[in-house]
């Protein structure tokens, strides 16, 4: 297999890498609850799969993930705050969240990282990932504009895992049957189904004097603390739906879709078109 991990090749390999093919993968991910049964890193670790195989495929280098971001924020009396919307709706009863950054800041580090590309080479930039539509990927999409400004022979394409597959069984959740999947093919050893109900055994301090979130939980289809599945009947319910088959299906797809994306952003630049997605 090529090696397409920028920071675990060697000086004299990165040169003919984007020699060859001039694209940089930037994974998108925070450190955030994905349910009970995921690491905290699901979304990172997923995009920074994605973009191997897909440079496995097409060529080009993929960087180190960005867990740092900003997404919506709510102050709260006592200083603190909560920040995206899993937290913010679970009111802080989702150990693990933590990657919140001002939007001025994150995408002034955005805009710092694509210069650098450029800087080395770099034709084309593909940043994907977490999902956030509020704060988060409107202030990617901002970053990507900005620096196609100042850079228009430099493509920037801003692309999701889950939207490459809409054919296949990957709706838009957060860390359900799908994303849980992904995971599973990537890194086994980071997933464990038989924690998704954890808030009643390890977690369940957490929860003790908030009898108004465990009341939150019995009404919920399948009870499931701090996820969204996609589907009212239960068919991406992740005890129930996500297995390493299924997620190998994603990540194949995803990835060989990935790669055609990248080889008709760069034949575009070839012909003089700008690529701003």
């Amino acid at each position: 297999m090529p090696k397409v991990q920028f920071e675990e090749m060697f000086p004299w390999e990165v040169t003919p890498a984007l020699a060859q093919a001039p694209v940089c993968f930037l994974p998108l991910g925070v450190l955030e609850w994905h349910g009970e049964h995921n690491a905290v890193g699901l979304n990172g670790i997923k995009a920074h799969a994605v973009g191997v195989a897909a440079a496995r495929q097409s060529g080009g280098v993929v960087v180190p993930a960005l867990w740092w971001g900003a997404d919506e924020r709510e102050d709260l009396p006592d200083g603190t705050y909560l920040t995206g919307g899993i937290e913010t709706g679970e009111r802080y009863h989702v150990p693990g969240s933590m990657f919140w950054v001002r939007p001025e800041t994150f995408r002034a580090l955005l805009l710092d990282i694509y210069v650098a590309m450029w800087r080395r080479g770099v034709r084309l930039i593909v940043v994907a990932g977490h999902w956030s539509p509020r704060v988060y990927l409107p202030t990617v999409r901002a970053s990507g504009a900005a620096f196609q400004d100042g850079h228009p022979e430099t493509g920037w394409l801003l692309v999701t895992d889950q939207e490459l597959v809409p054919d296949l069984p990957y709706p838009m959740e957060h860390a359900a049957g799908g994303e849980t999947s992904l995971l599973i093919a990537i890194r086994p050893d980071l997933v464990d189904v038989s924690m998704t109900f954890e808030t009643d055994r390890s977690l369940a301090r957490h929860y003790a004097s908030a009898p108004e979130h465990l009341a939150r939980r019995r009404d919920r289809p399948g009870g499931y603390i701090g996820l969204f599945t996609g589907a009212d009947d239960g068919t991406n319910d992740p005890e129930t739906s996500a297995s390493a088959e299924r997620g190998r299906l994603l990540l194949d797809a995803i990835a060989a879709r990935l790669a055609g994306r990248v080889r008709s952003a760069l034949s575009a630049l070839d012909d003089g078109a700008p690529v701003l997605d």
